[in-house]
């Protein structure tokens, strides 16, 4: 994560960060396979009457890539965009094969690019049938070229080449699929609360710097409050430590039913929680906590609650919380079950 991403990977994205990530290793293979090509045309000698049109289409794939490349198509993280690269990997390969006799040669493997490239961000599926398409590719160029598409030894080096396709296709999305599950759950275990599953306070801190700065720009306003359960001690001492996790986790329930889509909800350490609510002053913050607090069952546990808003309580959202935190403590001192604004100087 960098200071420009406008929000954290709070949430592991595995096809957006296939994408984005892969964009740019791409045009490395696509211009890769394009110095192969060229080096093979300088070694080996342009085909015989085609060498025009060989070294035309070359410079064709190479402007397409490089043209596709400074102008992020991929900006948008679609996958279209990128499986059509790869099949035009594999439809300027077959040309090329065919225009040099090399569909039963060492060129063969150049599909090994366009297999592997599929494989990496595309998923075991859409390589297979990837890998499908090439092996009709193989038939079509042999029967082109005039041989006997039963001969064995016509047959025998396509279908090797086509299992060793398979397997590196196969294996090669099968790890990266395990890989991206392995992220998911270590990113969850780094931004996540274990007894509630709301996001902790490293996550919460993550997601505000965006939040305030947009605010800051736009001069619009947002409410942080400080919540906490009233007399979680009492609670632990009288029904055990699994009492006082069954008060934090009804109290996380019920903030997350009342918040909004755009609101953030986090647990802050111990029976603290905060929640941020953008586009949101003072006034609608209280309103939201006295409805909260107003539904309150006889079984559900009392809160105290704090509340300060951008930007009459502060400019920082350090300061903005410690008010809303000030304020959460006036309202345990006052009797719990209530909601403080601290006045501001």
């Amino acid at each position: 994560m960098t200071d420009l991403d406008p929000l954290p990977p709070l949430e592991w994205d595995p096809q957006g960060v296939q994408i984005q990530g892969f964009s740019a290793g791409l045009y490395q293979i696509e211009w890769l396979l394009v110095s192969v090509v060229l080096f093979y045309l300088v070694v080996m000698g342009f085909p015989a009457g085609e060498g025009l049109e060989v070294l035309s289409a070359t410079i064709g794939y190479f402007l397409f890539s490089l043209l596709a490349s400074r102008l992020h198509f991929f900006g948008e993280r679609k996958r279209w965009l990128l499986a059509l690269h790869t099949w035009a990997m594999i439809g300027f390969i077959t040309w090329f094969l065919y225009s040099t006799d090399g569909v039963t040669g060492p060129l063969s493997s150049l599909y090994l690019l366009a297999v592997v490239t599929s494989a990496l961000t595309l998923g075991v599926l859409v390589t297979m049938l990837e890998v499908a398409a090439i092996a009709a590719c193989q038939l079509l160029l042999i029967h082109l070229l005039g041989t006997d598409l039963l001969a064995t030894a016509n047959l025998a080096p396509i279908a090797t080449s086509i299992i060793a396709l398979l397997i590196v296709g196969y294996l090669t999305a099968s790890l990266v699929h395990a890989i991206h599950v392995s992220n998911r759950t270590l990113l969850k275990m780094a931004s996540r609360d274990s007894l509630t599953g709301l996001f902790n306070r490293r996550a919460f801190d993550d997601l505000v710097k965006p939040i305030h700065e947009m605010a800051r720009r736009s001069g619009r306003p947002y409410c942080v409050i400080a919540i906490d359960v009233d007399g979680l001690k009492c609670i632990n001492d009288t029904g055990g430590h699994s009492a006082g996790d069954r008060a934090i986790m009804g109290l996380a329930h019920r903030l997350q039913a009342c918040k909004r889509g755009s609101d953030v909800v986090a647990r802050y350490g111990g029976d603290e929680f905060v929640m941020l609510l953008p586009e949101t002053d003072a006034v609608g913050g209280k309103n939201m906590m006295e409805r909260l607090i107003s539904i309150t069952k006889d079984d559900q546990q009392s809160i105290s609650v704090g509340l300060a808003a951008f930007p009459e309580h502060g400019q920082s959202f350090e300061e903005l919380f410690d008010h809303a935190d000030s304020a959460m403590y006036l309202s345990k001192a006052s009797g719990g079950n209530r909601i403080s604004i601290r006045a501001v100087a």
